[in-house]
């Protein structure tokens, strides 16, 4: 070979050294982001990235919610299917007029306190704080009626078709005094079976009332019947009508009333009500003019554990 040809090959073989080196080197040299400045991290340095799962979070506890809101059982006969909400206490006031014929009229004010134990169990005991009888040129009377403690559960939450569905139990504490025609003295007994159903912007509570009434003679029982209509006229104000009546123990006397009203809640746990009430059967009262409010407030104790055997058996 001539010394021009191997300078030729010296070159090449520099040149292509030179390029797989540059090549090489460029290969293992971390390339960076393109908005790091120079105080940035090599990309190298930063670990790879991981898939973090977050924990699924748990549903509200609805014995500890914040929220409260009132659940009233007046001025109305029948009872809904909702119960007091759970950790929540509520107490309720009213004060009724009755014209009782043939001059004499009767006021009764009448109080009731209840606790919601678990979110598908409340307590009650209705208090009839007094009575006061006047006019028709008899004697006033005065004094205290009778007490009743009841307890209301709901087994069932309306689905697509069924109703919502509560039972509750009461028995009547007889502490009104007979002599003044304010009590009979005796235990009574009621059953209520409730089904509670949302049809558009109409509410429904149909109640059927199983009493037991204590006599002389032992327990006679009846059963009666009542409709509850309640429909939002505005986000505060409700219209309500009601129909109510059936057989009376004791008597084969038949009863049947109608009662029209409005609720309007001031505040969620503050909700005040007036009604009007007519009896178009033998009986008395002949008519009723009810005004009353119910207040709720969380209670000053804790609720059932939810780790309870026992409470979680009475829906906790």
């Amino acid at each position: 070979m001539t010394a021009k040809l191997h300078q030729r090959i010296l070159a090449a073989t520099i040149a292509a050294a030179s390029l797989w080196i540059a090549v090489a080197a460029a290969a293992e040299t971390p390339s960076l982001p393109a908005s790091s400045s120079s105080s940035a991290p090599a990309a190298a340095a930063v670990p790879p990235a991981s898939l973090v799962l977050a924990r699924p979070s748990e549903p509200e506890d609805p014995c500890r919610s914040t929220a409260v809101a009132a659940v009233p059982t007046r001025p109305t006969w029948d009872f809904p299917a909702a119960t007091t909400q759970c950790g929540i206490v509520e107490t309720d006031y009213g004060f009724l007029g009755q014209p009782m014929g043939g001059g004499v009229n009767q006021q009764v004010a009448v109080t009731s306190l209840r606790y919601g134990l678990t979110p598908k169990l409340d307590l009650r005991l209705a208090l009839t704080n007094r009575i006061f009888q006047n006019g028709g040129g008899t004697a006033s009377l005065q004094g205290s009626g009778d007490q009743w403690l009841s307890a209301r559960y709901r087994f069932h939450e309306q689905g697509r078709v069924t109703p919502a569905m509560a039972f509750v139990y009461g028995a009547k504490v007889p502490t009104a005094n007979p002599a003044k025609g304010f009590g009979t003295g005796f235990v009574d007994h009621q059953f209520l079976f409730i089904a509670s159903r949302d049809l558009g912007h109409y509410h429904l509570d149909f109640d059927t009332i199983g009493t037991l009434a204590g006599g002389p003679r032992g327990h006679d029982g009846a059963a009666q019947f009542g409709l509850l209509l309640t429909r939002p006229l505005t986000p505060k104000l409700s219209a309500i009508l009601e129909g109510y009546g059936g057989p009376q123990p004791g008597t084969p006397d038949r009863f049947g009333a109608g009662l029209a009203g409005v609720c309007f809640a001031l505040r969620p746990q503050l909700v005040i009500d007036g009604a009007y009430s007519k009896t178009y059967t033998a009986g008395s009262p002949r008519q009723q003019f009810i005004v009353g409010f119910t207040y709720a407030a969380r209670a000053p104790f804790s609720p059932l554990p939810s780790s309870s055997a026992f409470a979680r058996l009475l829906g906790r």
